[in-house]
């Protein structure tokens, strides 16, 4: 290479990782290279030069760079390359494996597909996500920051994700005749249990988007109901939000 593009401190050009994170603040000072040269300005006269023999902390450093190639201007210029997977790297940037190298994996959660599939609407699954995991400003989360409320949808004290779905009277009707037809009749009230039975596996394909693709929206309408009444003045009745849930689901499954 002829190291007029690669930086001395920021890039692997001597595959150990960035020079910086492996130095610190003070390995400018130590080896004598500024903190923005690049790797061709750390070469005089066809020679390394580089400090740092004499320090404790850095010899084993400056022996790498000693017995690494001087960069020549007659040779080609450096080629950056992305990260894909382990020990593999490409030319051209994907996004997707780029995530999939800096994120934090965790274990896939029994909930994933019911929040997550491809026929669902993203708005959707993300206010679903944030109820899931119980993120979403309710009365009893405002309370920690010293803000009171009540629930707008039935005049309860306590308002809580698990009684806005669907312990509550209102939300519990909408979501009833919503999802009736796919569950039956005597529709579970508690919000852990219908995640659960939501989740549950033993029917068939069309039936399991259908179920899902109704949750999310219901769980989607009655958070907006929800805002509407508490930020507009803006009443819905339970037959006119109904109507509105089952608009949006056939939307989207017209557009499948």
């Amino acid at each position: 290479m002829n190291g007029e593009k690669a930086f001395s401190w920021f890039d692997d050009w001597l595959e150990m990782g960035k020079l910086f994170d492996i130095t610190g603040a003070t390995g400018t000072r130590y080896l004598g290279v500024r903190r923005g040269a690049r790797v061709s300005e750390a070469v005089s006269q066809g020679q390394w030069k580089v400090r740092g023999q004499r320090s404790i902390h850095f010899q084993a450093l400056h022996a790498k760079i000693q017995a690494t190639p001087v960069p020549q201007a007659d040779l080609c210029e450096n080629v950056y390359m992305w990260c894909h997977a382990m020990d593999t790297y490409k030319e051209q940037f994907s996004a997707r494996d780029t995530w999939d190298q800096i994120r934090s994996r965790k274990a896939q959660v029994a909930w994933c597909s019911s929040v997550w599939f491809p026929q669902g609407v993203p708005r959707y699954s993300f206010i679903l996500w944030l109820a899931v995991k119980n993120m979403l400003s309710t009365g009893d989360r405002m309370r920690m920051w010293g803000i009171r409320q009540d629930c707008v949808l039935c005049g309860e004290r306590d308002e809580t994700r698990d009684r806005m779905f669907f312990a509550c009277p209102y939300s519990y009707s909408v979501w009833d005749r919503a999802a009736s037809v796919l569950i039956g009749p005597g529709i579970n009230p508690d919000w852990q249990d219908t995640l659960t039975f939501i989740q549950d596996g033993g029917r068939c394909q069309l039936d399991s988007i259908l179920l899902r693709l109704a949750f999310k929206t219901t769980v989607y309408h009655v958070w907006r109901e929800r805002n509407a009444r508490r930020h507009l003045s803006n009443n819905q009745t339970v037959a006119q939000l109904i109507k509105l849930i089952d608009k949006a689901a056939k939307n989207r499954i017209s557009s499948l």
